[in-house]
């Protein structure tokens, strides 16, 4: 008998070796598909989520906008009261250029009902318009304002009422809507009359036309970003003095550009002449660009992408800068650089990039917004990308960076910007929601809020917010001639009302593509485990670096750890000579005749006769190579100019100096979750120049604030002495010089001053009055930056709020330190054998010595 066949034991693991083959395969598809469904984008689900929060913060705005503000134009979110126009203050033109009593929010966001499907909603809001609206007020308004918030609005509903492919007919509709806009229209067509040039003034009174005293002066968008609406009003009604009169104003701007292609901001509308001369990407230039595009794809006509084409190319070659991220304020003449900020308005510049087909572009520009918006978690109306903080700090909940991640996000799929989309929804919601729906940002670096909710937050910011997130959303297949305008509205042209031309644009030249260049998509074999390319491109955190944004991942080190924390090169450095010390602007009491002669201003930028006394600011340059000179005294350095050094005593100044003194600011507050238990901050102050040096440790005092006189310039009353008494008292810098804050604490017996800076750098607090033997200073005085005195006010208020809820007792404690702060500073020659200050290791760039005028 045969023995049964029986798998060897080397057949039984080939079969449980494919077995497990096959199971390894299959997880690895698996995890391959995850990659793969990362790559293309958020999960479903969490993509529904944030669309549906979208929707909400919308419906919480509006619905409170109706139950306490209507008819009147804007809420007022903190009071949950109406607004209007200000009667009491015809020059108020910050609310009257926008605000006419015309239910501007209702107006305003009619097509964002579209967006959300939502037909009862659009009806409702139609009918409401039609009931309650009239443009028969004697209110002096903007063009600009009125064009692109009521008139687009009002252009768009009634193309998707009358357009049956979208489902939004209005039973009983009988134009009402394009009969308000013609109404409207005719009352702003006295500001192109009454012009010598064509180019309208910037306002126009509703009932009574213009004004007679009414300003020249009008920005190159306000009479440049009308052709949309001012067309499309001429193509609905036949009546063509509306597309004419923006097209000349146009065109009228466009004949007054210089050699280089650019345009200034402020014309004269009778003479025609420049009166500021900045040409930017940002406010009062802005949509001018935008409009040449979008005229084109809305109405076909050539000539607007013609003009694009030129303007555009001028603005990669004079006002983009080297880096390809910044497009800065230059001079329209020469491109000379006139300033060092870029504004929240010019976040949409990617956006118009995307539409133009310059992605590279975009991508780099976006980048650069997206990091101020991290750094701040908001986007502060101007920054200063020379000195990497806030110039301007007003967020009024604007959309423009919102908008320019929407358009990158439809161009490129990349979840990237979907998680950019995210980050804004979120900051939006903590940060400026509110009872009544949603208040303006006063401050992005203490985030107080202003009493505003204009109406653009409705019509465009949370549209685009949805529309992202709604990918499957109609309007985002679209594929004909819309457009969305400034302001957010779905503009459309059917083919009867488009001109008779040629259809097809005439192949561009080489010059003209030169900007536009190829995406690469997400790829999962190109990055499998990534799912963004933006964030894995090589030069992705070179935006960062220019904003100063420094994202920590990793917690700091314990200054009383075994590990030495390391040394960081800082951003700003002062650097003093020694001798008469002059402070800031704010505590500078004389500039003596010897000051004033050692200081020499020419065109290219400062020379200096004499060292001593002198105080140098140095900010690190964007490059990272070294550091520039932007300070010298009280005069300022810019960028191009050079400081010049005719000192030979810079060969021992150099290599002796020091830095002002500083210290350490140690703060103690309570743990909240164990009120027994104090937690401490440690935070570097500059000490002034005047008064006792810090030279150890001084005893731990409390930390006092006097909400009465929170700049320390009066004389404390009775009450506030003896809370002053024996403690350190916290002021803030300003309306008063360094030595007036320090002799009044003084006289009330504090034992030391801090003060909270409006810089994001140190500087030393210092005064010419400090070598006069009349005062006394006996207490120390420090200074913090603006940052760190926001996080000081804000432990003390909540300090506040536990002693109210008897949680405690006992106010802030502080404690300051000596802290040694010396850069290593030394001469030393470039390849060309002449002379280079460097600190820290790195060199002076725009330093020139010039030591052989005396024979040295």
């Amino acid at each position: 008998m045969q023995p049964l066949n029986r798998p060897s034991h080397k057949r039984a693991f080939h079969y449980i070796s494919l077995y497990n083959f096959a199971y390894i395969i299959f997880w690895i598809i698996f995890m391959l598909s995850v990659v793969v469904n990362k790559v293309n984008g958020m999960s479903e689900q969490r993509s529904n989520d944030l669309k549906s929060q979208a929707k909400d913060m919308f419906y919480h705005a509006f619905n409170n906008y109706m139950k306490y503000a209507f008819p009147d134009d804007e809420l007022n979110p903190l009071q949950c009261t109406g607004r209007g126009s200000d009667k009491n203050d015809p020059h108020n033109t910050i609310i009257n250029d926008v605000l006419g009593d015309y239910s501007l929010t209702l107006v305003d966001c009619l097509d964002t009902f579209v967006v959300f499907n939502d037909r009862k909603g659009f009806e409702k809001a139609v009918r409401d318009v039609i009931k309650y609206v009239s443009f028969d007020q004697d209110n002096k308004v903007q063009v600009f304002e009125v064009n692109i918030r009521a008139l687009g609005a009002l252009l768009s509903a009634h193309l998707f009422i009358t357009d049956p492919r979208f489902g939004y007919s209005i039973k009983g509709y009988n134009n009402e809507l394009l009969k308000l806009a013609h109404d409207l229209g005719k009352r702003l067509l006295p500001a192109f009359q009454k012009s010598k040039t064509g180019i309208p003034y910037a306002r126009v009174n509703l009932k009574y036309g213009v004004p007679i005293n009414e300003t020249h002066e009008t920005c190159t968008a306000a009479a440049g970003t009308l052709i949309i609406e001012f067309g499309v009003l001429s193509r609905l009604t036949n009546d063509t003095r509306f597309e004419d009169a923006a097209k000349k104003a146009l065109f009228g701007l466009w004949n007054r550009r210089t050699d280089l292609n650019l345009l200034g901001n402020v014309i004269n509308v009778q003479t025609g002449q420049w009166i500021h001369t900045a040409s930017s990407t940002g406010a009062g230039i802005d949509s001018f660009y935008e409009y040449l595009l979008k005229a084109y794809v809305l109405f076909g006509e050539t000539e607007y992408l013609d003009m694009f084409n030129e303007a555009y190319n001028s603005v990669l070659r004079y006002v983009k800068d080297e880096t390809g991220y910044l497009y800065r304020n230059v001079n329209m003449m020469n491109g000379g650089l006139m300033s060092n900020w870029v504004d929240s308005l010019s976040a949409y510049f990617p956006g118009l990039q995307v539409l133009a087909g310059d992605l590279d572009n975009a991508i780099k520009s976006h980048l650069l917004y997206y990091n101020i918006w991290k750094k701040y978690n908001a986007m502060p109306e101007r920054f200063n990308f020379h000195l990497r903080n806030v110039e301007l700090a007003t967020y009024p909940l604007r959309p423009e960076f919102i908008e320019s991640t929407y358009f990158l996000y439809r161009a490129t799929r990349d979840p990237f910007y979907l998680q950019v989309g995210e980050m804004v929804l979120k900051d939006l919601e903590y940060y400026a929601r509110v009872n009544c729906g949603f208040a303006s940002i006063k401050d992005v670096l203490t985030k107080s809020l202003d009493e505003r909710m204009e109406s653009f937050l409705l019509s465009e910011t949370f549209k685009y917010l949805y529309l992202l997130f709604d990918t499957e959303n109609k309007i985002n297949s679209m594929d004909d001639n819309f457009i969305f305008t400034t302001e957010a509205h779905l503009i459309f042209l059917p083919q009867k009302y488009l001109k008779k031309h040629s259809k097809i644009r005439p192949s561009m030249s080489g010059a003209e593509r030169s900007f536009c260049s190829i995406y690469e998509k997400p790829s999962p074999s190109k990055h499998l485990f990534t799912t963004s390319v933006i964030t894995s491109r090589s030069d992705a955190d070179f935006a960062r670096e220019l904003v100063g944004f420094e994202e920590r991942t990793l917690p700091l080190l314990d200054p009383k750890g075994i590990c030495e924390v390391p040394k960081s090169d800082p951003q700003v450095i002062e650097v003093s000579f020694g001798g008469l010390q002059e402070s800031h602007e704010d505590d500078l009491i004389y500039q003596g005749q010897e000051q004033q002669q050692q200081i020499i201003k020419y065109v290219d930028g400062l020379i200096a006769n004499r060292l001593k006394g002198l105080k140098l600011e140095l900010t690190k340059r964007v490059d990272k190579k070294g550091y520039d000179v932007t300070k010298v005294d009280n005069y300022r350095v810019f960028p191009g100019q050079t400081f010049e050094i005719r000192d030979p005593a810079v060969k021992d100044f150099w290599v002796k100096q020091q830095t002002y003194q500083t210290s350490v600011l140690r703060v103690y507050f309570y743990n909240e979750n164990n009120y027994n238990a104090y937690n401490y901050a440690d935070y570097i102050a500059a000490v002034a120049s005047f008064g006792p040096k810090i030279t150890g440790e001084l005893p731990i005092r409390t930390l006092v604030s006097v909400s009465s006189s929170l700049y320390g310039c009066v004389d404390y009353n009775i009450e506030e002495t003896k809370l002053i008494e024996g403690n350190i008292i916290f002021v803030k810098r300003g309306n008063c010089t360094f030595v007036d804050k320090v002799l009044k604490a003084q006289q009330a017996g504090a034992k030391g001053i801090v003060i909270w800076s409006n810089e994001n750098y140190l500087f030393q607090p210092a005064s010419a009055a400090e070598k006069n033997d009349i005062w006394k200073f006996e207490i120390p005085c420090v200074l913090i930056t603006y940052e760190n005195g926001v996080e000081l006010s804000r432990i003390l208020e909540e300090n506040e709020k536990y002693i109210q809820e008897g949680k405690n007792s006992s106010n802030i404690k502080v404690k300051i330190l000596s802290h040694e702060r010396e850069p290593t500073t030394n001469i030393k020659t470039n390849e060309n054998n002449e002379l280079l200050l460097t600190i820290y290791g790195h060199a002076i760039r725009n330093i020139r010595l010039n030591l052989n005028l005396n024979g040295n």
